[in-house]
């Protein structure tokens, strides 16, 4: 997970940089990271390797709002797009989370499992549930930075995203045709509304200016 979330890391703080940068940053990152879980592993140790995913996602988070302030000047594609920052943090910090209740909490939830048996016990998998977490997330940003590092930036995001981008996006546009098809009834009540307001006051016109014609012949004659 560490690894993976590197790859993010790297592209986003490498995109605009030059092709020496990137390779000498991501070989660096690769054998930091290397070095470090094989630390982790030997070791035994359940304080950094949390510390590390947990600062990962934040530089991930806050540069990649960086990018979407430099490169799309859309308000509308901008909404979307931290729209889908907001919701790759959330799924990154509920792994997280759950992450850390189950190695607080991992002899507890491991009896409570036994109790439970199959197939409910696989609720309570919270580290299983991190891992599934992370990789959606994760996704959502590979996806979300190729998009925002690439001649698209800036442009209406299309359904090229796989799931659950592509369920995300299409609730906003569901959202936004709801919101388009209730303004447009209500200019169109409105137009009737103008039309029946129109005709009802010629009509009465043309009544007073009967009765007002019909009056003068009588005078006349």
């Amino acid at each position: 997970m560490l690894i993976a979330t590197s790859t993010v890391v790297h592209r986003v703080f490498t995109y605009d940089k030059s092709l020496r940068y990137t390779v000498v940053t991501g070989v660096s990152l690769f054998i930091f990271m290397v070095t470090f879980v094989a630390w982790h592993c030997i070791t035994d140790e359940t304080v950094m390797h949390p510390v590390l995913f947990g600062i990962e996602i934040a530089f991930v988070g806050i540069k990649t709002r960086s990018i979407i302030n430099l490169r799309v000047a859309d308000v509308e594609v901008q909404k979307q797009v931290k729209k889908l920052v907001t919701y790759g943090g959330v799924i990154f910090v509920s792994g997280f989370i759950l992450w850390n209740i189950d190695n607080q909490f991992c002899e507890s939830l491991t009896d409570t499992k036994h109790s439970l048996g199959m197939p409910w016990s696989f609720v309570l998998e919270l580290h299983g549930w991190w891992h599934i977490l992370t990789g959606i997330g994760a996704y959502i940003f590979i996806a979300l930075v190729e998009y925002l590092t690439s001649e698209e930036a800036g442009q209406e995001l299309g359904k090229s995203f796989a799931w659950p981008v592509g369920l995300i996006l299409a609730g906003r546009r569901k959202a936004a045709k709801n919101w388009d098809v209730g303004n447009a009834r209500v200019e169109e009540e409105k137009g009737r509304n103008g039309d029946v307001f129109s005709n009802g006051f010629g009509n009465g016109h043309l009544h007073a200016n009967g009765k007002i014609h019909a009056h003068e012949r009588n005078k006349s004659e």
